[in-house]
């Protein structure tokens, strides 16, 4: 690499690492701070723009944290491209920066850094100026006024990732997402403005308006949404723990555990995006006079007013939920094009979602060779077997190439499950949030245990070793 480039990417803003290490209440100080700091920017508007716009694709709004219309409309989209697109290009050697010196993670934070303003100063422009987000008044002053402001609040939660890493608890990123469910789930299931209204206040209305029959679906969505909950909580415990042994401590194993969900939620929210960015660019050709990818008509949603799509390969990825079926059965009837939808889209989720997991555990260096490789230079092995790469590999591909795929799959099932039973937020979302709270879980054991564990002790009522 250029040393120009080396030393412009070393030498770019970022945000110091603490000198010492921190205790649990300053990073809970922090983490508080930025989280606070997120919530507000999702509730300052955007100035200029027209408070006629529908909210569509509320899957993306889970995905990357945002709140249409507002300073963060975005969310953490650009910022979680650009990290994807540099962790494959790493992956596939396109790239290849040695992250185990500091020297090398710094050239890469950096190279991700500029990755991330390239795709907010893209991203936001598309929405801008595609209609997305559509001006108070005609003409391109206001435009220009709005991707000016996105793009300050995209650098600033850019930053405020890293404060949260560096000097909070876990991930940014995953903060804000967590941040966004909650929202969300509080919205649908409590407030009463929106249209429909949250959950709860439908269920009180239709009760006191002598009609109990309206708070059916309203009661199936919470109990369908506590149901995966913990569903999701009990997958995220499955594991498979393979015994190693370190060779020059005789007598000395540990187990290590191959989880069900080997990959994380990453092959899901891909696949679910891919799917919201083929009805995002259907939707902007028809309204661009463009209905080849489908056709769509405005309707009022839990989510607000949104464009459903009525027709084409759109409608075919936008499946009814088990409100919509009632309705479609006691009156015209389930037509093909609602079976065929639902069929489509949950194949398409569960095959989907297991082969990015299979090609995602390679590209993210956890294939059975890079994590045999891994535990060798660690000086760990398998007992009973000889201490070699080849044969730790084979073991290991006999679970974690199973259990990848696997995973992918049930993950994308449980998002299907989510959209047919109508859930306050989206399976991902589900996904998402148990997730995200077993990782700043295992964040606060593993990095602040002499604190949390008294903490964990008064909540559980167990003794931590």
């Amino acid at each position: 690499m250029n040393a120009r480039l080396r030393a412009f990417l070393s030498n770019l803003p970022s945000v110091p690492v603490p000198e010492s290490k921190l205790d649990l209440k300053t990073k809970f100080g922090w983490t508080f701070a930025v989280l606070l700091l997120f919530i507000v920017m999702s509730f300052v508007p955007l100035f200029g723009v027209s408070k006629s716009y529908s909210l569509n694709f509320e899957i993306l709004q889970v995905l990357i944290a945002s709140h249409f219309g507002s300073l963060l409309s975005l969310g953490i989209g650009p910022i979680v491209s650009a990290s994807i697109i540099i962790q494959m290009l790493q992956g596939t050697d396109v790239i290849h920066i040695d992250t185990s010196t500091k020297e090398g993670r710094v050239l890469f934070q950096g190279i991700q850094k500029i990755a991330a303003i390239s795709f907010i100063l893209i991203e936001n422009g598309v929405y801008v100026f595609s209609g997305a987000l559509t001006p108070s008044i005609p003409g391109i002053s206001l435009p220009l006024i709005m991707f000016l402001q996105l793009i300050i609040a995209g650098v600033i939660l850019m930053f405020m990732d890293e404060v949260v890493s560096k000097w909070g608890i876990g991930s940014g990123i995953s903060l804000f997402i967590l941040a966004g469910i909650a929202l969300q789930l509080v919205n649908t299931m409590l407030n009463p403005l929106i249209s429909p209204m949250g959950a709860v206040p439908a269920i009180i209305s239709s009760f006191i308006s002598s009609a109990p029959i309206d708070a059916l679906f309203p009661i199936v969505a919470i109990i369908s949404t506590i149901a995966l909950f913990a569903v999701s909580i009990w997958l995220q415990g499955v594991k498979v723990e393979l015994p190693l042994s370190f060779g020059r401590l005789r007598g000395y194993s540990i187990r290590w555990p191959v989880a069900l969900f080997y990959t994380s939620i990453i092959p899901i929210v891909l696949v679910v995006s891919l799917v919201a960015g083929v009805q995002f660019f259907a939707l902007t050709l028809y309204n661009a006079g463009n209905p080849i990818l489908g056709t769509f008509t405005h309707a009022n949603t839990l989510f607000g007013s949104q464009q459903i799509a009525t027709g084409g390969l759109a409608a075919l990825l936008s499946p009814p939920n088990l409100q919509q079926l009632y309705v479609s059965a006691t009156t015209t009837g389930i037509t093909a094009m609602e079976v065929e939808s639902m069929a489509v889209y949950t194949l398409l989720l569960v095959v989907g979602a297991a082969a990015f997991s299979y090609v995602w555990m390679y590209l993210g260096g956890q294939d059975p060779k890079s994590v045999a490789k891994q535990l060798m230079e660690s000086g760990l092995s398998m007992p009973g077997f000889r201490r070699d790469e080849r044969v730790l590999t084979d073991i290991f591909k006999r679970y974690i190439i199973p259990l990848a795929i696997l995973g992918g799959a049930i993950t994308g099932l449980v998002a299907a499950l989510a959209t047919l039973l109508d859930t306050l937020t989206a399976g991902v979302g589900i996904l998402l949030v148990v997730m995200i709270i077993y990782q700043f879980y295992s964040s606060l054991t593993q990095e602040n245990p002499s604190e949390f564990n008294p903490i964990k002790e008064k909540l559980t009522g167990e003794n931590v070793e």
